[in-house]
C-alpha cells in the first residue's frame, strides 16, 4: 500500500474512532477478550441449534410429546423475533448498555439449557426454551454491533466473517460431538455440554470492553422515550403470527379457531404499529428511517428468505435421516455437519471481499443460487433408501451457500448502513432472519405433518427453492454506501 492509501486508511480509522467511541479506544487486550468471548458464545449458540434436530426428537421420545416438539425451537424463534428490535432500539438509545445486555441475553440462554437438561415432560421443556429466544438478539444485535464498534469498517468486516467459521466449527462439533455425546451418554448430557461453552464466553465478554453511558454518550442514535405501544405491537404482531402458523394442524386452512384468532390479533397489531412508526417516526422502536433504507429492506428481505429456504434443509434433513432412512443420532447428525465444512476456511475470505467491496451483493447472489441448485438436487436424489454417502456429498457441496448466508448477514449490514441507523437496522435485519426461521419451521412442520416425511419433503424442498429464488432477486438491487454515511 502507497503513502496515499495509507494515510486515506488512517485518516478514516480515525473517523470511525471519533464521536466519543469508548469500544474503538479501548486497550486490544479488551477487545480481543471481547470478541474471542463473542465467537465462543456463537460457537455454542450454534452447537445448541445444530443439535436442536436431533436433541428434541430424542428428547421427546423419552419423555413425550413427538406431536408437538418442535414448538421448542419455534416458539423460542419468536421470543427471538419479538427481542431483536427491543435490543436494537436499547443498543442505540444507550451503547454503555451493550455488554451488560449481551451478558443477561446468554444467561438467559444458561436458564433454557439447565432447564432442558432436567425437564421431566416435553411442556416444561418447551417453557423453558422460550428463554432461548434472547441469545440470539444478544448475539446478532448486540454481539456484532460491538464487534463493529471496536474497529473500523474492513478490519470489523474480516473480524465478522470469522463468525462464519465460528459457525461452521459449532455446526460441525454439533452433529458429531453432540451425536456422540446423546449416543453414548444421553441428550441432558449434551444440553450441559454446550451450557459450559456458553458460560465461558459469556465470562469472557463481562471482564472485555465496556463503558459508562456517559464514555458512550456521542455513540447514541435513538432521540426520544422508550416506545411502549410500538413495542407492544411488535410483540403482538410477530408472536401471535408465528403461534398462529405453529397451532396449524392442517396445509389449508391453517387450522382451528384459536389459530385464526391469534391471526386476527397479529394483523390488528401490525395496523397499531404501522399508526405508530408513521407518527413517532424515528423515535419508534423500529425508526422509519432504518425502513425507508434501501439496504435495510433487502438485507431484511433476503435474510428472511435465506433463513426460510434453510430450514427445510437444515432442521428437517436430520429429521428425515432418521425417521425415513433409519439412520443413528450420529449419522443424521452428519448430514448438517456437511454444510459446515467448507465454511472453516471461506468465512474469513468472504468478509474481506465484503469489506473490501463495500457491497455483499455478489457473494448473497451466488449464495442464492447455489442455494436453489441444492434443493433441487435433493427433490431429485432424496429417497429413504439413498447411500448414506450421496446425501454427504450433496450437502458438503451446500457448505458454499451455507457460509455465504453467514458472512452476508453478520458483515453486510455492519458493512452497508449508514452509521445512524446501523444498530436499529441491523436488528431489523436480523429480525428477519429470526423470523424467517420460525415461519419456515412452522410451515415445513405443516407440509410434512399433512403428507407424510417421505411425501413432504419434496413440496417443503420445492418451497425451499422458491424462497432462495426471492432471496437472489433482493441480492441484486443492494447498493454500495457512500462517503460520510460509512461512519
Amino acid at each position: 500500500m502507497d503513502t496515499a492509501d495509507t494515510k486515506k486508511t488512517e485518516a478514516k480509522q480515525g473517523e470511525e474512532g471519533k464521536a466519543g467511541n469508548p469500544f474503538f479506544a479501548a486497550p486490544k487486550s479488551k477487545k480481543m477478550l471481547t470478541l474471542v468471548g463473542i465467537y465462543i458464545c456463537l460457537v455454542g449458540c450454534i452447537f445448541q441449534s445444530a443439535t436442536a434436530s436431533t436433541l428434541l426428537p430424542m428428547a421427546a421420545r423419552e419423555i413425550g410429546g413427538l406431536d408437538y416438539y418442535s414448538l421448542a425451537n419455534t416458539l423460542s424463534g419468536a421470543v427471538g423475533v419479538i427481542a431483536m428490535p427491543l435490543w436494537g432500539l436499547f443498543g442505540a438509545k444507550n451503547p454503555a448498555i451493550k455488554k451488560p445486555l449481551f451478558v443477561v441475553s446468554m444467561v438467559c440462554g444458561l436458564v433454557c439449557l439447565v432447564g432442558r437438561a432436567v425437564a421431566g415432560d416435553m411442556t416444561f421443556m418447551i417453557v423453558v426454551s422460550l428463554f432461548w429466544g434472547l441469545p440470539s438478539a444478544g448475539l446478532y444485535v448486540i454481539g456484532y454491533s460491538m464487534m463493529r464498534d471496536m474497529y473500523d469498517s474492513k478490519t470489523a468486516g474480516m473480524y465478522l466473517g470469522i463468525c462464519a467459521t465460528m459457525q461452521s466449527i459449532g455446526m460441525l462439533a454439533g452433529p458429531v460431538v453432540g451425536g456422540l455425546v446423546m449416543d453414548f451418554a444421553s441428550w441432558r448430557a449434551a444440553c450441559v455440554l454446550i451450557a459450559v461453552i456458553i458460560a465461558v464466553g459469556t465470562v469472557m465478554v463481562f471482564f472485555g470492553v465496556g463503558a459508562t453511558k456517559q464514555q458512550a454518550a456521542g455513540m447514541a442514535t435513538a432521540t426520544g422515550k422508550f416506545d411502549a405501544p410500538g413495542s407492544l405491537a411488535v410483540v403482538v404482531c410477530l408472536g401471535c403470527l408465528i403461534c398462529g402458523l405453529s397451532l396449524g394442524t392442517s396445509f389449508l386452512p391453517f387450522g382451528s379457531m384459536s389459530s385464526n384468532i391469534v391471526f386476527i390479533l397479529a394483523a390488528a397489531a401490525l395496523v397499531v404499529l404501522v399508526f405508530v412508526v408513521a407518527k413517532k417516526k424515528d423515535s419508534a422502536v423500529v425508526p422509519l428511517s432504518a425502513l425507508k433504507n434501501r439496504n435495510t429492506l433487502l438485507f431484511t428481505a433476503g435474510s428472511f428468505f435465506s433463513m426460510f429456504s434453510n430450514m427445510a434443509i437444515f432442521f428437517f434433513i436430520p429429521m428425515y435421516a432418521i425417521s425415513a432412512m433409519g439412520l443413528s443420532a450420529t449419522e443424521a447428525g452428519l448430514t448438517t455437519s456437511m454444510l459446515s465444512i467448507v465454511g472453516l476456511f471461506m468465512g474469513p475470505i468472504l468478509g474481506r471481499m465484503i469489506g473490501k467491496a463495500g457491497n455483499a451483493r455478489g457473494v448473497l447472489a451466488v449464495g442464492s443460487l447455489l442455494r436453489i441448485l441444492i434443493a433441487l438436487a435433493l427433490m431429485f436424489f432424496l429417497a429413504p433408501d439413498l447411500n448414506i454417502f450421496v446425501l454427504y456429498v450433496i450437502l458438503f457441496v451446500g457448505g458454499f451457500y451455507n457460509v455465504t448466508f453467514g458472512v452476508v448477514f453478520s458483515a453486510g449490514p455492519q458493512i452497508q448502513l449508514p452509521a445512524k441507523i446501523r444498530m436499529q437496522g441491523n436488528s431489523v435485519i436480523q429480525l428477519g432472519q429470526n423470523f424467517g426461521g420460525s415461519v419456515g419451521t412452522a410451515i415445513y412442520t405443516i407440509i410434512l405433518a399433512s403428507f407424510g416425511v417421505v411425501a413432504g419433503m419434496p413440496i417443503a424442498l420445492t418451497i425451499s427453492a422458491v424462497a432462495a429464488g426471492v432471496a437472489l432477486m433482493c441480492s441484486l438491487f443492494l447498493k454500495k454506501l457512500e462517503g460520510q454515511e460509512q461512519g
